[in-house]
Parts: C-alpha cells; sequence; structure tokens
C-alpha cells in the first residue's frame, strides 16, 4: 500500500482484516519471521492484567528512564492519539517512522491477515529493535497466551490484577481469566502478581514452569504512614536480600501497580538511581488514570478516569472516597458515563452509586458503545435510586455537567478510554487547590 499518512495507514489496517479481535499466534508468529523480530531488547518485561497494567508500564518507564535507561513502551489503546501506544525514550515515535514500519508489516506478510492490533504490535516490535533500547515494556493487549505481545519472551512477568472483564474471549470467571493471563509467564523467569491473592490457575502455572511467583503483600508491597502522602515500599533482590524504601511521596498512580514495577525492575540487572528517585515516584501519572483537570471554559473541577468494569469502578469509587476526605469542602460529583456495549454497566453504577449524586449517561461514536437509551434502560432496572439523565453525545452531557456544576462541585468522566477521549481537550491539567486522589 502506499499510505501518504498515518490516518491513511491507520484506516488501511483497521480495513483488511474480517475481525476486529483474533487471539492466536501463527499468522503474527509467520509474519515476526519474515520481518526477522526476534528481540525488542536485551531486557524484556511483559505486563498482562484486568486493570493496571498501564500504570505499570508508566511507572517501569519513568525509573528506567530517570536511571539513564532507554526504554521502549508499547501500550493499547490510545487516549488522543495511536503514537501514544509507540514510545522510545519516553517520547511518542513519529508518523513517519510508524508509516515506515506498517510499511515493512504490510509488505513481508505474504498474504497474512493480520488484526489492527497485530500490525501495530509487529510494527512496534519492529521499531524497538532497530532502535538499540535497553529495556522493552511490553503491555499485552487481551488475555496473554494468545495475544500477539506474547511472540516475545520475557525476563519478568507482571500480572497487575485479575477480575471479570472480555469473558465472551477469556472465560467467565477469573481462574479462567487467570490461566489466560498466565500464558506470559515462562519457565525459571520471575513473576509478580500485583493483588492479593492470585488466582489458583496463577500459582499452578508458574509452579508447573518453576517460575518464581512474587505476590504482592507477601513478597513484595507497600506500607502507608499516618501521613496520607509519605509510603514505604519493601521487596527483594533477585538474590532474595530484603530491600526498603522509605519516606516515598506518594503519586496519583495505584501503590499496588508502583510497588509491583519497583519490585520488577530489583529482578533484572539494572541499577536504578537514588538520585531524583523520590522526586520521579511523586510525578507518576497517566493520562486518563484519575486524572484531575480544569474545564477550559467553566473552570469546573474535572476528574478523568478510564475505568471500564466494576473493578475499575470499585478503585474509582475507594479514590472520589479519599478525595471528599481530604476535601471536605467538596460538594455534588457530577458523572458522565459512556461504555462499551460488552461492559457490566449495572456493576460499574452499582460500585459507584454512592459516590455520585448526579448521573448523566451518554455514548461514543464508536461502533461496540452501548446506546445512551438502553444504559439508561439497565440502570434503572437494577433499582437504584438515582438522579440519571440521558445524553446524545459525551460531549452534550460534559457541557451540561459543567454549566449545572458550582465551584464545589466535581465533574467526573468515566466509562471507557473514548468516553475521556471525547473531552479530555476540552480541560488542561487542574490548577485549582485540590488535593489529588490516588490510583
Amino acid at each position: 500500500m502506499s499510505a501518504r499518512n498515518l490516518a491513511d495507514w491507520l484506516d488501511y489496517i483497521e480495513r483488511i482484516h474480517p475481525r476486529e479481535i483474533e487471539l492466536g499466534l501463527e499468522r503474527v508468529r509467520a509474519v515476526a519471521a519474515h520481518m526477522l523480530i526476534s528481540r525488542p531488547g536485551p531486557l524484556v518485561i511483559t505486563v498482562a492484567g484486568t486493570n493496571g497494567k498501564g500504570s505499570c508500564v508508566a511507572t517501569l518507564e519513568a525509573l528506567l528512564e530517570q536511571s539513564g535507561y532507554r526504554t521502549a513502551s508499547y501500550t493499547s489503546p490510545h487516549i488522543h492519539v495511536f503514537n501514544e501506544r509507540i514510545r522510545i525514550g519516553a517520547a511518542n515515535v513519529s508518523d513517519a517512522e510508524i508509516c515506515a514500519a506498517l510499511a515493512v508489516v504490510d509488505s513481508q506478510r505474504a498474504g497474512v491477515s493480520l488484526s489492527y492490533f497485530e500490525f501495530a504490535t509487529l510494527a512496534a516490535l519492529w521499531l524497538f529493535q532497530n532502535a538499540n533500547v535497553q529495556v522493552a515494556i511490553l503491555e499485552v493487549g487481551l488475555g496473554g497466551r494468545l495475544d500477539a505481545v506474547n511472540l516475545i519472551d520475557a525476563d519478568v512477568a507482571i500480572i497487575a490484577s485479575i477480575s471479570l472483564d472480555h469473558q465472551d474471549w477469556l472465560g467467565d470467571n477469573v481462574e479462567s481469566i487467570g490461566a489466560e493471563k498466565a500464558g506470559i509467564l515462562r519457565a525459571g523467569r520471575p513473576a509478580l502478581y500485583a493483588a492479593p491473592n492470585p488466582p489458583l490457575s496463577i500459582v499452578a502455572r508458574a509452579h508447573e514452569l518453576a517460575a518464581p511467583l512474587l505476590q504482592l503483600g507477601v513478597d513484595f508491597g507497600y506500607s502507608e504512614h499516618a501521613a496520607a502522602d509519605i509510603w514505604d515500599w519493601f521487596g527483594a533482590s533477585h538474590s532474595g536480600a530484603s530491600i526498603r524504601w522509605e519516606n516515598l511521596p506518594r503519586p496519583v498512580l495505584a501503590l499496588s501497580n508502583v510497588a509491583a514495577a519497583i519490585q520488577a525492575l530489583h529482578l533484572l540487572p539494572v541499577q536504578l538511581s537514588r538520585t531524583g528517585l523520590a522526586d520521579t515516584i511523586g510525578r507518576l501519572a497517566l493520562a486518563g488514570r484519575c486524572e484531575l483537570r480544569t474545564d477550559l471554559a467553566s473552570g469546573r473541577r474535572v476528574l478523568l478516569d478510564v475505568a471500564h468494569n466494576p473493578a475499575g469502578a470499585a478503585m474509582l469509587a475507594e479514590n472520589l472516597q479519599r478525595l471528599r476526605g481530604r476535601n471536605p469542602g467538596l460538594q455534588r460529583v457530577i458523572a458522565v458515563v459512556a461504555v462499551l456495549a460488552d461492559k457490566d454497566v449495572e456493576g460499574m453504577v452499582t460500585a459507584l452509586e454512592t459516590f455520585v449524586d448526579i448521573w448523566y449517561i451518554a455514548q461514543v461514536e464508536v461502533s461496540r458503545c452501548l446506546s445512551a437509551d438502553t444504559a439508561v434502560k439497565r440502570i434503572t432496572a437494577t433499582g437504584l435510586q438515582l438522579h440519571i439523565e440521558g445524553f446524545d453525545s459525551v460531549q452534550q452531557a460534559y457541557l451540561t455537567a459543567c454549566a449545572q456544576a458550582t465551584a464545589q462541585d466535581l465533574v467526573l468522566v468515566t466509562g471507557s478510554f473514548h468516553t475521556v477521549a471525547a473531552v479530555r481537550e476540552m480541560s488542561h491539567a487542574d490548577i485549582i487547590a485540590i488535593e489529588a486522589p490516588t490510583l
């Protein structure tokens, strides 16, 4: 294909495969062989999980770059531009570089049909392999065992969390989903589970592979000080020696994910610099993850969160509770919500209903979105006594919420990456004196 720009390429790779999602490694492995893709870097960390993958990747990238290592990071989905998915040296790769990589994939696939995600993954791996990076950080797109990212053997594997999501693809219980996520484990190589009580399927797979499995709260973890903005990390070196970092500033990202990332780095042959370490940890943040901003037009406080399943909504609820505790002047929370059709909108609303005062239910312009009318009917059928209104678009709902909000209120935008993307550029980084929640 002779595409002129990145938009043309993305349209092309979205159209050529008959299915939006098709798990399995046979096709992508064959093309990778033609492209001579072997390993994206000397060290590889692979991150899977239902929620928290992006936070783990962001922490790994920041700490490695701060310590002088050249990193490559592959994540999905993006919020604003595709380039967010492919980063080298903590910077988005340019349009021209991505177009060149996609052209190589297309020229080497020899008629093999690839999905959008498979095209993108191969392009990223090719770019990383040719960029002389020292550590590649790869985020699984869906599941683990059959995900295109699993072409690469990881030196350390992180599973951030397991909860119900994508049941049509991964199974309808945490043990089945855990078995799919555990597909990223490799024989004899360490793995981490960044939440309490890992599914037995993960424990069994680690035992089968003789892969050391480190668990949050057992082998590594964190403790919080009475002063809520300070915490300690504890873990172990590759040799098993105990390590402790004390009096760290609290970041916006979830401490469980930050703790797992720190532990993963201690299992690799890298030297983390303590110079500027605390500042780096304190500044850890990620777009759309409990992100406080200010609406450009009204000056109202806005909280953006891409939570898209009940577990993510439960974590968001904890952050809203913490936010209220730190800011007694905070009054109403007005939520703008739009979700995809395969999501448990009832479970998400139930998780948040104690902390939200007004619900504006909307829809985004993607084929997989749940219509606002259907969402309102499903939420109403739960029997929850909610102040709820439907809107034709996220933008309309957001503008109405900002217009209705007072200076003491908070407008929450959540439900999917698409929901956040629809309005994020209508706000800017928060400048109002309000203490940030933690995610």
